[in-house]
């Protein structure tokens, strides 16, 4: 009997242990999440001290070194600058001589102009002129005689032959180019074709058709150039 009623407290008190145990273990289970969160707070401060401390020193470094290239780079631009500025000064002189000889071109082209302006103000629209024109209904060539107002013979006429109604209304035009001997202030006649002579048509000084009394003509002459 005594011995049973020593080893009762004992047991009680091994069973309040076993039941404070499971109680600290389950509160420790239900807030690990806390006591974790803490550490790595804790943690993370520590870790951020330390790493913002280091990039400073670094960071500053990377700075001064980017300036010194920047510095480096906008030397040597400079100095490029330098050069060219040399090279296009010792470019100038050379560009000016062409400047001159072009200055000294322009006068002979100039020298050449009066030469077309003779040649061209020698020609006398005037110097052969139309002395005559005949052509009747019935006849297919007009007889047309021309004037040498020049002090040379003539030996060729280029000139241009104009027909217009009685109205003055233009009708047609012939070109033509006729080999002719005009001595100075003599007349010379040629043949050139009559206009509308398949239609009855008449220089209305010549003989004019019958039947078709409006058929009729004028003409004009514009010379164009002489031998």
């Amino acid at each position: 009997m005594e011995e049973y009623g020593s080893k009762r407290p004992h047991r009680f008190l091994r069973i309040l242990l076993i039941i404070g145990l499971v109680l600290l273990a389950v509160f420790l289970i239900r807030n690990k999440d806390l006591v974790k969160s803490k550490l790595s707070s804790q943690t993370t401060d520590d870790n951020q001290e330390v790493v913002t401390d280091q990039p400073t020193a670094t960071e500053s470094s990377y700075e001064w070194e980017a300036l010194q290239d920047e510095v480096d780079e906008l030397r040597s631009e400079v100095e490029q600058l330098k050069q060219e500025v040399q090279r296009l000064k010792k470019s100038k002189p050379t560009s000016t001589p062409k400047q001159n000889s072009s200055v000294i071109v322009t006068p002979e082209s100039q020298q050449t102009k009066p030469a077309s302006q003779q040649s061209s103000a020698t020609f006398d629209s005037n110097a052969v002129t139309l002395a005559n024109y005949t052509h009747d209904w019935v006849e297919r060539m007009a007889s047309v005689s021309f004037k040498n107002n020049t002090s040379r013979r003539i030996s060729q006429v280029t000139g241009r032959m104009i027909y217009y109604d009685m109205s003055g209304n233009m009708l047609d035009y012939y070109d033509f180019t006729k080999s002719v001997d005009i001595e100075p202030g003599m007349v010379k006649s040629i043949e050139l074709p009559g206009y509308g002579h398949k239609d009855n048509y008449a220089y209305y000084k010549s003989e004019i058709s019958v039947t078709k009394p409006d058929r009729k003509y004028k003409v004009s002459f514009e010379l164009k150039s002489y031998k």
